[in-house]
This record gives C-alpha cells, sequence and structure tokens, in this order.
C-alpha cells in the first residue's frame, strides 16, 4: 500500500514527537489495530509498532490515478489506553 503525507506535517510531528512518516511502511510488517474514529468518520487510527516503539497514526483512504493510498494525517505515541487496545487485539 503506498503511503503519503504532508511533507510541512511529518517535519513537525518529526521535530517535536521524533516519529517519522517515512518509516511507517513498516506498519504492515507487523499486527496492527486499525478502527475508525468516531469524531471523525474518514478517518481511521492506526495502532502498530514503528521504529521499535508502538505508535497511534490517524490516516485516511485516498484514491489518485495509481489507486488507493494512504494519507497519513498525524501520529503520537500510544497511550496507556491504546496500548491496551493493542495488546488485547493481539490476543
Amino acid at each position: 500500500m503506498r503511503i503519503r503525507w504532508d511533507e510541512a506535517k511529518r517535519q513537525q510531528v518529526l521535530q517535536r514527537r521524533k516519529i517519522d512518516f517515512a518509516r511507517f511502511d513498516e506498519l504492515f510488517c507487523l499486527p496492527y489495530v486499525k478502527d475508525q474514529r468516531n469524531d471523525a468518520p474518514e478517518q481511521y487510527r492506526l495502532i502498530s509498532f514503528v521504529g521499535g516503539r508502538l505508535v497511534t497514526i490517524i490516516v485516511k483512504y485516498r484514491q489518485d490515478a495509481l489507486g488507493e493510498y494512504i494519507w497519513v494525517v498525524t501520529a503520537w505515541h500510544a497511550t496507556p489506553q491504546e496500548h491496551r487496545a493493542y495488546e488485547q487485539a493481539a490476543r
């Protein structure tokens, strides 16, 4: 799956949270949790390990001439609640 993002947003998240969108291809190599956000139904929350840390990534699925791709909205280090959600799903 192709992953795209706004470069200015990537730099902002990389500087503030030390999470690099460019490493998100790792996301699909490991188990992950995916759910739909209630407050923004066109967005999805993915929880998985990236760079050895559990992170939460907010994405949208978009289309272009080549087909579907993932658009990264933002990311942060998983909260304790998100850690539990990941652990429960991994069972």
